[in-house]
């Protein structure tokens, strides 16, 4: 059997690299503005409330798709309040947050963001606190004990998935493959859509797509279901991977409650087969 697992959020929980990137973000924006570390986090949190009550509206948009809801992952707090600050021209805090970032030599609030989340989230992996879930191992051993295949695709590059990795004495080869730098995220043409609970997400993505062709895989894990699931739930539903493909969603406090009730629907209509909470469901 082979398995497909997204990493970040399957094979680690993302709580503290969440929070550190988010306070990152609010500490360095108040050193621009002037005011309170304390006082830019409140309004930080104010703003992400906001994109919170419109989920479907707000999320992840590189190359100005929407490609991920804001309520699926932690890690795209910041990039989704980005991209509201610089929609919000008629909000007065919003303006100033975008004042002192121009002034700063940042074109929008969004080149900001992705200028920050790579360093700050570097700066947490120095600390040591971000590992593999303790479970890890055992997983690993588990299932490559029983001659199945793992395949790790990531939109996180290589070199950070084999770190982690070789912490607990494992590294690629004997039925382990890691695919970094997958593009998840990559959408060609926008227009390709599939309405889900009332969202549209975007499934023309055909970087995951080619990845998902060659590895054609048995069972299929992420912790995002837009990014992870959605592109291989159209390619079972076109008959372009295999009808058996079972696609799981492994949630996190996170996790959106409209991708977790898609395990309720007919298997042609839904992203998501069954919702678990650990990557220890692999072993079953």
């Amino acid at each position: 059997m082979r398995i497909v697992s997204d990493f970040d959020g399957v094979w680690t929980n993302q709580a503290g690299e969440a929070e550190a990137i988010r306070a990152g973000f609010a500490r360095d924006a108040a050193a621009l503005m002037g005011v309170p570390e304390t006082r830019a986090r409140a309004e930080f949190d104010g703003f992400l409330a906001r994109t919170h009550a419109e989920p479907h509206l707000h999320g992840w948009w590189p190359r100005g798709h929407l490609t991920a809801f804001v309520d699926e992952d932690e890690l795209l707090a910041t990039g989704a309040v980005s991209v509201w600050l610089d929609r919000a021209t008629d909000d007065p805090v919003a303006t100033r947050w975008l004042d002192a970032l121009r002034a700063a030599g940042h074109e929008t609030a969004e080149d900001f963001a992705n200028q920050q989340f790579g360093p700050a989230m570097r700066a947490h992996r120095r600390t040591g606190q971000h590992r593999l879930v303790p479970e890890a191992r055992a997983v690993l051993d588990a299932v490559l004990g029983r001659g199945d295949e793992l395949v790790i695709v990531s939109n996180s590059p290589n070199e950070k998935i084999r770190a982690m990795f070789r912490e607990i004495g494992a590294d690629e080869g004997d039925g382990l493959r890691f695919v970094g730098d997958a593009k998840k995220w990559w959408v060609d043409d926008p227009a390709p859509k599939w309405t889900v609970a009332g969202r549209d997400v975007l499934v023309d993505r055909p970087l995951y797509r080619g990845v998902l062709e060659e590895l054609r895989p048995d069972v299929l894990i992420g912790d995002v279901a837009s990014l992870d699931l959605a592109m291989a739930a159209v390619m079972r539903a076109e008959g372009r991977l295999s009808t058996d493909l079972r696609l799981l969603l492994r949630t996190n406090p996170s996790s959106s409650r409209w991708a977790v009730a898609q395990t309720e629907l007919a298997r042609d209509a839904r992203l998501v087969d069954e919702a678990v909470d650990s990557i220890t469901a692999l072993v079953g």
